[in-house]
């Protein structure tokens, strides 16, 4: 497989919203996609350039505060699990975040996420608090209301010592 990386487009957005309601229980929808792009948040596609349409096989986006950045979704879509593009996901969003300046990057996951937190740990993410009750689980059918709710864990990388 051949790929690429590259900046994320509005003509991305429909393709990404699917993968993100294939991957995820609380799913961005695609306006949340227009939005980020709006707002020129980092966002990158990965795309299997080999396959006819150049098909998306992940992505993130990240935002940018000041000398912090802060991952906001990274997924890759179903059938390519388990061969590294989440890695290099994530190690691009790093390299490019220190390229950036940054100084330190954060992130939140499902506290029930385990192979998302240890990608992040061995990466060199470190739980730094949690937020309870954060995520909901998905709605009963029947009447439209979370089932229950899932903990958040906070995770930062410190790029940069402030002032080094």
């Amino acid at each position: 497989m051949a790929l690429s990386l590259d900046a994320m487009t509005p003509a991305d957005i429909a393709a990404v919203a699917a993968i993100e309601a294939s991957q995820h229980a609380t799913p961005w929808h695609a306006q949340s996609f227009a939005d980020a792009l709006r707002c020129g948040w980092y966002a990158r596609v990965l795309r299997d350039t080999e396959r006819s349409g150049k098909s998306i096989v992940g992505y993130f986006v990240a935002m940018t505060t000041g000398d912090d950045e802060e991952l906001l979704t990274i997924t890759v879509a179903p059938e390519n699990v388990g061969r590294g593009y989440g890695r290099l996901l994530l190690d691009t969003w790093l390299g490019d975040a220190r390229t950036r300046g940054a100084q330190r990057l954060f992130l939140e996951v499902r506290q029930g996420n385990v192979p998302a937190i240890r990608l992040y740990e061995s990466t060199g993410f470190t739980m730094t608090g949690m937020r309870r009750n954060y995520y909901a689980i998905p709605a009963d059918p029947a009447n439209g209301q979370p089932t229950g709710w899932e903990d958040a864990i906070l995770m930062m990388y410190q790029l940069r010592i402030a002032g080094a």
